[in-house]
C-alpha cells in the first residue's frame, strides 16, 4: 500500500500555542495611573505635614510647588495657596515667592480682586528679597509682568494712569495690600492647612530676633 500522506506534510512541525498577555484597556490602564496619582499625592501631603512640625521648610515649599503644578487633583489650590505662604513668610529666595505669586495670579485671573494687591506684593519682594540673588532680576522681570498683565486688563495704558490707579487702589501701601493677600490665602484654604502655621511663626520670629541681635 502507497503512503498517500504528502510528505510537505510530514515536515511541517506543530505549533506551540502561547498564552496571550491579557490586554489592559485604556480605561483601566487611566484607572490605575489615577490610583497611583492619588496615592502619591497623599504621602506627599503627609510628607508636608510632618516636615513642617520639624521645622524643614526648604522641603515643605519644595512638596509644596510640585503638589501646587504636577498635579491634577481639586486641592491643588491649597497646595498653591500655602506654596505662597511658606515662600513670604521664610527666608526663600526671591524666586520662590514671586514665581509661586505669578502662578497665583494665572490661577485666580487678572481680573480677581486680589490681582493688584498679588502684582504689588510680587514687585514689593522682588525689590527688597536677596538682592544678591542671581536670578534677581528675573524676579522683578516676572513682577513687572504681573504689572503690566493686570493693568492691561484694568485698562491701565500710561504712566499718569498707572500712577492714579496705583494710588486709587493703595498698591503703594504694603500695609494695606498685603493683609488682603494673605487673608485671601486664608480663604483659599479654609481649615484644611497642611503646614504647621504656629511652628512657622516661631522660626520667622526667631530669625527676624537673630537679624536684630547681630545687627
Amino acid at each position: 500500500m502507497n503512503d498517500t500522506t504528502n510528505s510537505n506534510d510530514r515536515l511541517i512541525k506543530p505549533i506551540k500555542i502561547q498564552a496571550i498577555p491579557a490586554f489592559e484597556s485604556e480605561a483601566t490602564s487611566e484607572t490605575s495611573r489615577k490610583a497611583e496619582a492619588s496615592k502619591e499625592w497623599k504621602e506627599k501631603r503627609e510628607a508636608v505635614t510632618k516636615l513642617s512640625k520639624e521645622g524643614n521648610w526648604e522641603e515643605v515649599l519644595n512638596i509644596l510647588k510640585a503638589l501646587s503644578s504636577k498635579f491634577k487633583n481639586v486641592e491643588i489650590y491649597k497646595a498653591l495657596a500655602q506654596r505662597v505662604w511658606v515662600g513670604l513668610k521664610t527666608q526663600a529666595p526671591v524666586t520662590e515667592p514671586v514665581i509661586a505669586l505669578f502662578h497665583l495670579l494665572n490661577t485666580l485671573g487678572p481680573k480677581h480682586e486680589l490681582a493688584g494687591p498679588i502684582a504689588a506684593l510680587a514687585h514689593l519682594v522682588a525689590k527688597h528679597r536677596t538682592p544678591d540673588h542671581p536670578d534677581r532680576a528675573l524676579a522683578q522681570g516676572q513682577a513687572q509682568q504681573m504689572f503690566d498683565l493686570v493693568c492691561k486688563t484694568a485698562g491701565v495704558e500710561n504712566k499718569p494712569a498707572f500712577d492714579k490707579w496705583v494710588k486709587l487702589n493703595k498698591l503703594d501701601d504694603p500695609d494695606h495690600y498685603i493683609p488682603l493677600v494673605m487673608t485671601g490665602l486664608e480663604h483659599m484654604v479654609g481649615d484644611d492647612w497642611w503646614i504647621d502655621r504656629e511652628a512657622l511663626q516661631k522660626s520667622v520670629d526667631e530669625a527676624h530676633a537673630a537679624e536684630e541681635a547681630s545687627s
